[in-house]
């Protein structure tokens, strides 16, 4: 079965993501991976960033705004901070992570970083935490010599 693939009418008339603002927002998600430590190498989906960060604007457009508020947001922080900082206080900084979105660091944080690390667990990053279920990934009872991913109702000694 053929299904038509989802684009608001808003987002057909948008450019594609240009290079620079994708390659800021790939650099973000390099950095997620580290700080987070969900993936220790982010080249092999570099990729599938992509294909995420387009269907996101294929669906809302203003995520088109948004990757580029967070390009020139997350340039003049590394200009005025350096990029440690810059990447400190996008992933720390407390009033950047409440609603609403009103501030160019809170665009940041709330609709591409966040959005990025939700990503990224999906990718995988989840096993980093101890995790063996996951969407799209299974672990549990049936493997011989595993743990089961669940409480049961023995009580450890």
């Amino acid at each position: 079965m053929s299904t038509k693939p989802v684009i608001h009418p808003l987002s057909q008339n948008l450019d594609t993501i240009e290079v620079e603002v994708f390659d800021t927002m790939f650099r973000l998600f390099e950095h997620i991976g580290v700080y987070w430590q969900n993936i220790d190498n982010s080249e092999p989906y570099r990729s599938e960033l992509y294909v995420f960060m387009q269907n996101r604007i294929n669906l809302y457009p203003i995520y088109h705004q948004y990757y580029k508020a967070a390009f020139n947001t997350i340039n003049k922080m590394i200009v005025q901070m350096g990029e440690q900082a810059c990447y400190q206080e996008i992933f720390t900084d407390p009033y950047a992570n409440l609603p609403p979105v009103d501030t160019n660091l809170s665009i940041v944080r709330q609709k591409v970083s966040n959005e990025f690390i939700d990503f990224q667990l999906s990718l995988g990053g989840f096993k980093s935490f101890g995790a063996t279920n996951y969407p799209g990934y299974i672990g549990g009872a049936l493997i011989p010599g595993q743990p089961v991913p669940y409480r049961t109702m023995e009580k450890k000694t």
